[in-house]
């Protein structure tokens, strides 16, 4: 049996490159999808030849042939066409940017280096009149002040958008994001607006900067992968992350086309309704978002 599927798997790719336009395309692919289903069920490969076999219907197989969703901000309200529901935290479309987020200064991305020194030479300025006053009117207990805290409007950000994402699906973002303060990006397609089934894909910059991939069933976290982020975002440009699953469970994640993983996980059968993007600190740019699917 595994002599056989050998045989057909040479013929394939001897025959492949020839007949491969068109219709002829997508009938080899199902082909060769189908047969490297029935290897699988029937054990009928080698680990190697299985794997083989999977890579190359990773490798030639495009699925997603429908735009599920898109949106690049341009009309300057994330609220509407296409809707984008704000669960916390706080979000602006700028011009000629697209969607932004940002760290705890409170600054917009662009912002830091003048309103940081503004807020520094103000802080020095309040602190020497302080202690003036303090000097000069003693510690009593009437002129004893206890330190506010600062306002904290931190935390996470979080928007939700309807999308109806297919079990098979190729997200696509454009986005811009800092070094220091790191950068914490997710983007999680989900079952349910629970949350309880679905993927979280972690995005998180700087010097520990990683991608990690999440199952979550039954509301509970289950890590499929983590690598290290090598690529540094501090160029002032903007880059390409693609987050796709193939319908036999294969997931790739790239980053201006460059593979950072690519692992296989069939946990669930049925579609994603529900996108979520949650950014915890760090400057974002999100310019367009598509998901595309079968």
């Amino acid at each position: 049996m595994q002599a056989s599927f050998l045989i057909i798997l040479l013929v394939w790719l001897l025959a492949g490159p020839a007949l491969a336009t068109g219709q002829s395309e997508k009938t080899l692919l199902k082909e060769l999808r189908a047969l490297a289903e029935k290897a699988r069920r029937e054990q009928a490969a080698d680990r190697w030849l299985q794997r083989a076999l999977d890579d190359l219907v990773a490798r030639y197989d495009r699925p997603w042939q429908r735009t599920l969703f898109f949106d690049d901000f341009r009309d300057g309200d994330f609220s509407r066409n296409p809707h984008w529901e704000l669960l916390e935290g706080h979000f602006e479309v700028l011009r000629n940017r697209g969607l932004v987020a940002w760290d705890d200064s409170g600054n917009r991305p662009g912002e830091r280096n003048t309103r940081d020194d503004t807020r520094r030479k103000e802080d020095l300025g309040a602190a020497l009149v302080g202690a003036l006053l303090q000097q000069a009117l003693g510690p009593g207990p009437e002129n004893r002040e206890t330190e506010s805290p600062r306002p904290n409007r931190y935390g996470p950000d979080r928007l939700r958008a309807r999308v109806n994402a297919t079990n098979a699906f190729a997200l696509s973002a454009t986005l811009g994001a800092s070094e220091e303060p790191p950068t914490h990006l997710e983007l999680a397609l989900l079952q349910s607006t629970k949350g309880h089934y679905g993927y979280r894909l972690r995005l998180q910059t700087g010097r520990r900067g990683f991608v990690e991939l999440e199952r979550i069933r039954n509301g509970r976290g289950a890590i499929v992968e983590n690598v290290p982020l090598k690529q540094a975002f501090a160029d002032g440009r903007l880059h390409d992350l693609a987050w796709q699953q193939t319908p036999d469970g294969t997931v790739k994640v790239m980053l201006d086309e460059k593979p950072l993983f690519q692992v296989r996980d069939r946990a669930f059968r049925d579609g994603y309704p529900w996108l979520e993007l949650r950014h915890d600190g760090g400057d974002l740019t999100l310019r367009a978002l598509r998901i595309e699917g079968t």
